[in-house]
């Protein structure tokens, strides 16, 4: 099987840009974290279960229609988020990394990475739908919702803890 593989960086702090919310390492960790865990605060058609939570990461269970996936989410703190299908029973392949970096002080970036199972068939048509090249801009347009609504969660302090998210 083909695999789709690709990346993206998406930056989080620019000095060129005051009206852009600052965010610090820490809040962009947690608001990572939190997306890790809580999927359908970012995409209301996923419902979502967790278990074995540590520290070090969790198993997540992501269900949208008919289909339901199980991923090991594994985590270094404050730096980076590994996801990945659990499971030879898995409808498809996919994993992901998401890892912050900051090339100098309180300039973030995150980088996502993304390896999954090709959605081009076999015996795709010249001049046809090029699947996974809509795949690609759907998650780049995703990550950026996604960096969105962090800066609204972090500047409304939604996730504090008390907050009605936590």
């Amino acid at each position: 099987m083909k695999l789709l593989e690709f990346e993206h960086i998406i930056q989080i702090n620019d000095p060129d840009q005051p009206l852009i919310p600052f965010l610090s390492r820490q809040q962009l960790w947690e608001c990572l974290l939190f997306r890790a865990r809580h999927p359908g605060h970012f995409n209301p058609a996923l419902n979502t279960r967790l278990e074995n939570i540590s520290t070090a990461g969790f198993v997540r269970y992501l269900q949208f229609g008919n289909m339901e996936l199980r991923d090991e989410v594994l985590l270094v703190p404050g730096r980076e988020i590994r996801t990945r299908t659990a499971g030879s029973d898995q409808p498809l392949f996919a994993e992901s990394i998401t890892r912050i970096e900051e090339p100098a002080q309180e300039q973030l970036f995150v980088r996502f990475r993304y390896r999954r199972d090709s959605a081009n068939g076999k015996g795709s048509e010249p001049g046809g739908i090029d699947v996974d090249e809509y795949l690609k801009a759907a998650y780049v347009e995703n990550d950026r919702d996604a960096v969105r609504l962090m800066r609204e969660l972090v500047g409304n302090d939604l996730l504090s803890s008390g907050s009605w998210l936590q």
